[in-house]
């Protein structure tokens, strides 16, 4: 016979899906435009095809970046929903009181308006 334990609430990551990259933490994306107006300021007219170079390179670890960054969002998005999933069907009346509990606040907030 299956175990029909519920988890315990020390079975669930207290601080969110695990942290996979969390501590890659990217540059600002503003950074990098800033960087690249820098080198537009600095280039010297002579020098345009190591200025195509710079700009090249620095579009390239931009775009590597923001990949980098939208890979993370969505296996933090999909880690978050199946955390959500497995709470769910280990504690559905809890689930259900909460979302009664949401409902019932959204309900005071719009009936005030």
């Amino acid at each position: 016979m299956a175990n029909t334990t519920p988890p315990l609430p020390s079975d669930f990551p207290e601080n969110g899906p695990d942290n996979r990259g969390a501590h890659r933490r990217s540059r600002h994306p503003e950074s990098w435009i800033d960087e690249i107006e820098a080198t537009l300021r600095d280039a010297d007219p002579t020098d345009l095809d190591a200025l195509k170079a710079r700009l090249s390179d620095q579009l390239d670890a931009t775009r590597r970046s923001l990949r980098d960054a939208s890979e993370n969002a969505s296996d933090l998005m999909r880690e978050t929903l199946d955390c959500t999933e497995e709470y769910i069907h280990a504690r559905p009346w809890q689930a259900v009181g909460l979302v009664a509990g949401a409902a019932f606040l959204l309900g005071v907030i719009v009936g005030r308006q």
